[in-house]
């Protein structure tokens, strides 16, 4: 959002994954709870049941995609061991009170080119009214719920990748 706000952006499309101008106080306690922790696993399976568990609210995941989650999300160490693949510092914002209290409606309204939001119809980071708000303002975007998901959409799925192939093909 930030980038493709600003004058002269190379964003011609923008795409929001369950993220709005307004974040629930609730959801960022939850995901402060366990992102930026850098836990090891003794094993692949013991990684997958973490991620398991972690992003059950992100819907029902096939077995293959959780798998194919859990592998594009930790690294085997050399010892054997499994780490998860992303930097623990990630959590700095969310342990912050400014984060639950930050806005981003004057980068929305900056926003100009077409713009996608997705949804997961049960999100706890993106709430419903806030998403409502977003496409009457700025962008003016279309949104996209997908029912039974949570924070958030991932997109793993031809119904959930179908809206985001068109709208990026559109001219």
């Amino acid at each position: 959002m930030l980038m493709a706000a600003q004058r002269g952006s190379p964003v011609s499309r923008l795409v929001v994954n369950d993220i709005g101008t307004a974040l629930e106080p609730a959801a960022l306690a939850r995901i402060a709870s366990y992102v930026g922790l850098d836990p090891t696993f003794d094993s692949f399976e013991a990684v997958e049941t973490h991620i398991r568990a972690v992003s059950a609210p992100f819907g029902a995941l096939t077995d293959a995609q959780w798998e194919t989650l859990a592998r594009t999300t930790a690294r085997e160490l050399p010892d054997g061991t499994w780490r998860l693949k992303y930097d623990p510092g990630i959590a700095v914002p969310f342990r912050s009170q400014s984060a639950s209290n930050a806005t981003l409606w004057p980068v929305w309204d900056a926003i100009k080119c077409p713009t996608l939001v997705l949804r997961g119809g049960e999100s706890d980071l993106l709430s419903r009214e806030t998403a409502l708000a977003m496409c009457a303002r700025g962008p003016a975007p279309q949104l996209v719920e997908f029912p039974d998901v949570g924070h958030a959409p991932m997109l793993m799925s031809e119904e959930q990748v179908r809206p985001v192939v068109a709208f990026l093909s559109a001219s």
